[in-house]
């Protein structure tokens, strides 16, 4: 670049910034309404918009919808970059500089060598005879050098010829990725509402001229219009919500000639009317009493476009700050008790603000500075309680009251009935009184042992305790006011004496009869007992009296009878217990007496069986004394204390084999009380017991065949026996073939001729054998292996092959075996328990055939057949004999019987022949020539 042109570029650079500050400073003179028009472009997610719609402008440039544009190009984008063009410089639409948003869209220009009409539009809706400031901002979007954009601003009237204002000049605009704002401003005569506006590039050449256009405005503009408060000749006053406020704005410019105004405020995004169009120059408002900051403003326009959004021009803003004060308000409870912490807990709104002090009165002449305080009423009664709160913004403080009952407490009493005795219900009632002005509504009854209860009166009621012990019976009350107490106390429930006592066996002739106190108590406080006795004796005398206070008394009876006796215990907590039980003074006269059942069979090894007989002359026999041997041994007695007529005793003798019989001598004493007695004597004679053994095999195989068992009579004792049980005969032939694999008792019962039994058991075991399959028979090609087949099951099982001649382990299941010549196998298999069983397998050996190439069979005896050596141990094998010309002679299948040279009975030519033999069984197929000679 030359230094004149340099210089040129430096002139235009300052020609500008001179335009800029005089508009600015213009605008300072003068006031801008709201925006009429504005032309943004759009905005949207996608990198693209679309081409310019007809109703929002045209444009002598060809649009580009990929982004990429050339020259005499344009696109509608929000976003332009070096990754589209290498030389442009990262941008967004204008609004991004103060919203921080990418979305908004631009129209980005390249420009052509000729030039061009960027932007062209019709802009309706204006109001005549109203002046308008037009402006428009631009951005050069080259990074650096070439050829800066510069553009001319037309605003023609609508017949599109007529210039309303002279066209403005940006300039060149520089670089640097700084959006410029040119303005200009135009009167719209009167009768008129449209213009045209047109943007036109003047820039030439091919490198640059690259520029975004975004924002394109139209707003009223027009004289001076500025507004104060009275009250501080300032544009910002302050109170607080809640208190009404007067203030009085002042128009502090003069109104044009036809002109009027009038006062706004901005409701909700739209600045609204407060007053009409005139002359006046001072206006009232009130403050509003919902904190907030709120803006008013004057507007100025000719009479007959004032009430036009799109005519007016505004003053600066005046600022009304309505500061917040709090609103006091709290919760409690609207009654409690007395002696009750009662919590007071702070609800107060803020308002945005904050809250800077709390002040309660609890209405008793306490107060509290705290927020949520705590406080106990020493009174009953019903107290007024105010709180006050103040904010930070030194707005009035606020206050609130409520009212708070505090109720009387009830006093909780009971008393209860004693003793407490168990199974004995306990009277229970309530003794509880309450303050003034209340009553109380319930009783909650909890009687330590489980089991609570509510009752809605104070009526005495009862409770049935069904254990002893010492409970802890607490009730609750509570009041109307809702005010509860509680009291415990400790009732003792005791446990019941169970009276009882032994009676002594007694006859009239007895002296006297002691009863044995055998009372008891759960807690063993027997040693406070006091006892009450009564005999049930009609003829008792003072001096034989019916009754008695002692633990263990004694009575005498005058008389044989049944008296009913009757003992009442009192425990030392008062608890009473009565038994009465018939007691029988039996008759002096008892007769002793017994039977021995089946006395002429009585065999030592069995129980000797004796019946009761004895009686007396009243009441029964109280004892009975029995001496099984009382002859050798006097002293050994067996004493029955509840004897009856007809039962039982049993005795088991010592049993013997020798000698035939031995006698004993019974005797029995019966008792009728301490001092009648009566005796009888009776020999009995007892029976040898046969003496046996007897042997048997405890396990045997159930293929180990029959066993006689052996059983006999040692001692002498002459009888017979005979053999019971599963697979056993009567003469004791066992066989576990019939018996099967078990267990099994077999009993010998051998019977005396004295008719004494005895039997005598033994187990025997029959043990399975184990299951094998063994086979089937096997070929071996000489000189190869196989394993012998063979199945088992069982428990515990072992094996044993014989011979072990060829195989690899004569001890496993399925051996190897590489025989060299026909052999047979026999496995044994045996059990755990010794049990076995065999199978056989034989293994033929296949030797290799041999294949004779030539014979005679000419009738001499010798060679007159074809012997093929081994080839008859293939059973299956195939041989096939064919002449030269491909005709078989001679086929078989086995070859038991060789060749013999003929054909269909007659005998063939001597000549060579060509044999096929299969031998199967692994074998491969031999083939070769046959010569036979003649």
């Amino acid at each position: 670049m030359s230094v004149a042109l340099k210089a040129e570029k430096n002139l235009t650079l300052i020609t500008c910034i001179l335009l800029s500050l005089f508009f600015s400073a213009k605008t300072r003179a003068q006031s801008l309404g709201d925006p009429v028009v504005k032309i943004t472009f759009g905005s949207g997610t996608a990198s693209r918009a679309g081409a310019l719609a007809a109703d929002s402008g045209s444009t002598t440039y060809v649009y580009s919808g990929s982004g990429e544009i050339g020259e005499n190009y344009y696109t509608i984008t929000n976003q332009v970059n070096t990754s589209v063009h290498g030389s442009f410089v990262t941008s967004y639409d204008h609004d991004y500089e103060t919203t921080g948003k990418t979305t908004g869209y631009m129209m980005v220009v390249n420009g052509n060598v000729q030039a061009g009409t960027v932007y062209t539009r019709t802009v309706p809706g204006l109001c005549g005879n109203t002046q308008y400031q037009f402006g428009v901002w631009v951005k050069n979007v080259l990074s650096s050098n070439g050829i800066p954009p510069n553009m001319v601003f037309h605003i023609y009237a609508a017949d599109g010829t007529t210039e309303l204002s002279t066209p403005v000049s940006t300039g060149d605009v520089p670089t640097g990725n700084v959006w410029h704002n040119y303005t200009a401003t135009f009167t719209l005569p009167a009768g008129t509402g449209d213009v045209i506006i047109k943007l036109v590039s003047n820039a030439s050449g091919t490198v640059g001229n690259d520029f975004a256009v975004d924002d394109i405005t139209f707003s009223p503009y027009g004289s001076t219009v500025s507004a104060v408060f009275t009250q501080t000749t300032g544009t910002t006053e302050s109170t607080c919500a809640g208190s009404t406020q007067t203030y009085t704005v002042k128009a502090t410019s003069t109104l044009a000639s036809g002109y009027v105004q009038k006062l706004q405020m901005y409701v909700n995004g739209v600045w609204t009317d407060l007053t009409t169009g005139s002359t006046t120059t001072t206006y009232t408002i009130t403050s509003p009493t919902t904190a907030g900051t709120y803006q008013y403003r004057l507007v100025s326009a000719s009479t007959d476009n004032i009430n036009s959004a799109s005519c007016v021009v505004a003053s600066n803003n005046l600022t009304l700050t309505v500061t917040p004060a709090p609103t006091a308000a709290f919760s409690v409870a609207t009654a409690t008790c007395l002696g009750t912490a009662t919590t007071f807990t702070d609800a107060s709104v803020a308002n945005g603000t904050t809250i800077a002090s709390w002040l309660w009165d609890f209405g008793d002449g306490q107060t509290s500075a705290l927020q949520n305080p705590v406080h106990t009423y020493a009174a009953t009664g019903t107290y007024t309680v105010k709180l006050t709160v103040a904010g930070t913004t030194g707005c009035s403080p606020s206050t609130i009251s409520k009212t708070i009952t505090i109720n009387p407490l009830p006093v909780a009493a009971f008393t209860f009935t004693s003793p407490n005795c168990l199974t004995q219900p306990v009277t229970i009632t309530d003794q509880s009184t309450t303050g003034t002005g209340t009553t109380i509504t319930s009783w909650i009854w909890d009687y330590g042992d489980g089991t609570t209860e509510t009752k809605t009166t104070a009526a005495a009621f009862q409770h049935l305790y069904t254990a002893a012990g010492t409970y802890s019976v607490k009730l609750t009350v509570t009041n109307s006011g809702g005010c509860t107490a509680m009291v415990t106390q400790s009732l003792k429930v005791s446990p019941l004496p169970v009276a009882a006592f032994t009676m002594p066996d007694v006859c009239l002739a007895d002296a006297s009869a002691t009863f044995t106190d055998a009372s008891t108590i759960a807690d063993n406080t027997t040693s406070g007992f006091t006892y009450l006795w009564n005999f049930g004796d009609a003829n008792a005398t003072a001096g034989n009296p019916n009754t008695s206070t002692l633990k263990n008394p004694s009575h005498k009876y005058t008389q044989a009878a049944v008296y009913q006796v009757t003992l009442t215990v009192t425990s030392a907590s008062g608890c009473v217990s009565t038994i009465t039980q018939n007691f029988t003074v039996n008759g002096s006269i008892p007769v002793a007496a017994f039977t021995v059942i089946n006395q002429s069979d009585l065999c030592s090894n069995h129980q000797v069986l004796f019946t009761n007989n004895s009686t007396v002359d009243f009441g029964n026999i109280t004892k009975l004394e029995w001496y099984y041997d009382y002859a050798n041994n006097p002293g050994t007695v067996v004493t029955d204390e509840s004897p009856s007529y007809g039962k039982l005793y049993g005795h088991n003798y010592t049993a013997f084999h020798t000698p035939a019989t031995q006698n004993y001598q019974v005797r029995l004493v019966a008792y009728s009380g301490g001092t009648c007695v009566s005796v009888m004597d009776k020999t009995i004679t007892l029976l040898a017991q046969p003496d046996l053994s007897f042997t048997a095999p405890s396990a045997i195989c159930i293929n180990g065949g029959t066993v006689q068992l052996v059983a006999q009579e040692n001692a002498g004792v002459a009888g017979s026996g005979i053999y019971q049980g599963t697979g056993v005969s009567s003469t004791g032939l066992f066989d576990p073939t019939i018996s099967g694999v078990g267990t099994f008792s077999i009993d010998y019962i051998y019977t005396a001729t004295n008719a004494c039994a005895d039997t005598v058991s033994q187990t025997i075991t029959v043990n399975p054998v184990p299951t094998i399959t063994v086979g089937p028979d096997i070929t071996v090609l000489a000189g190869g292996s196989a394993y012998l087949p063979a199945k088992a099951s069982g428990t515990g099982l072992t094996y044993a092959w014989s011979p072990a001649t060829y195989l690899s382990d004569a001890t496993v299941l399925n051996p190897v075996v590489t025989p060299f010549q026909d052999i047979t196998y026999t496995l044994t298999v045996t059990t755990s328990s010794g049990c076995s069983l065999s199978g056989q397998v034989k293994v033929s050996v296949l030797q290799g055939p041999v294949v004779p190439n030539t014979f005679s069979p000419n009738g001499d005896g010798t060679n007159d057949q074809w012997n093929i050596k081994y080839l008859d141990t293939y059973t299956d094998c195939t041989v096939e004999v064919y002449n030269r010309y491909g005709a078989k002679l001679f086929a078989s299948v086995g070859y038991a019987v060789p060749w013999d040279g003929t054909y269909n009975g007659a005998p063939v030519p001597g000549g060579v022949y060509y044999y096929i033999i299969n031998p199967k069984h692994g074998r491969s197929t031999l083939s070769g020539s046959l010569t036979i000679l003649r």
